[in-house]
């Protein structure tokens, strides 16, 4: 069969699609880390003196949802069950990241397919510029399939902002000053961890994404194998008759041969 060489090739691709996601998620999940001890180094310096509401929102205020699906075929199961978180939240305001998701659904503010989000990511960060700078959403979420292991992805809601700061100055020996506004900093910095979880997000999803391909392009393997044992059973039946048709023949006419 054609097909199997083009679904062998599939299979690959998504393993290596997985290591690849992994080793970036690592990236960004150290920078994640780097911007949040810094956050925290000025949110406890006592030279500072910070808006203490940066970190707080307005819970009159619409929840941002960010959902993240898949354009990849052999995916079925991962869009089915964001689709239907999608439908669960109808009064929440959206980001729709996937070409197979709801696009219909109401408050969507932004729909991207996963293909174009490397190009036009720079709308989702404008939105969540907006967002923080002008406290326009009480909490934003990030809705998508996490990937823990290779036996384990399950779909996640993840409250990104407001997250807590630590607040413990007793961690902290040394204060410093800097120059220009330490709130505009710091909101920066809030701005860019976000960022950061968003990007960290995306990545897991689409190792998640890529086992469902590799299982499912598995098991499409296992089954176009089964199916072509079947052929070459069916061939050697059909040989096997074929044979033994003619040696019946040969034997008849030897027979008749004989009476004669």
């Amino acid at each position: 069969m054609r097909v199997k060489p083009i679904v062998k090739v599939m299979n690959f691709h998504s393993l290596i699609r997985v290591d690849k996601a992994r080793k970036k998620a690592e990236k960004y999940l150290l920078l994640e880390k780097e911007a949040s001890a810094i956050i925290e180094m000025i949110a406890n310096n006592r030279n500072f003196f910070l808006d203490k509401t940066l970190w707080k929102t307005d819970e009159k205020k619409p929840k941002l949802y960010i959902f993240l699906g898949s354009d990849f075929g052999f995916c079925g199961s991962v869009n089915f069950t964001i689709n239907q978180l999608i439908e669960e939240k109808p009064d929440v305001e959206k980001i729709v990241i996937g070409r197979k998701l709801k696009s219909n659904a109401k408050n969507v503010l932004l729909k991207l397919s996963r293909e174009s989000l490397a190009n036009e990511y720079y709308k989702i960060k404008e939105l969540i510029d907006d967002s923080i700078r002008n406290k326009k959403n009480s909490e934003i979420y990030l809705v998508y399939n996490h990937f823990y292991n290779t036996t384990k992805i399950e779909p996640l809601v993840k409250k990104i902002f407001p997250f807590t700061i630590d607040t413990n100055a007793k961690k902290y020996t040394e204060d410093f000053y800097v120059e220009g506004d330490a709130n505009k900093i710091l909101t920066d910095l809030m701005i860019t961890y976000v960022d950061y979880e968003i990007k960290i997000a995306e990545i897991n999803s689409f190792a998640s994404e890529n086992i469902y391909r590799q299982n499912s392009t598995s098991e499409s393997l296992k089954k176009i194998e089964e199916m072509e044992e079947e052929e070459k059973q069916m061939q050697r039946k059909n040989k096997t008759a074929k044979e033994f048709e003619k040696l019946l023949d040969n034997y008849s006419k030897t027979e008749g041969r004989k009476k004669k």
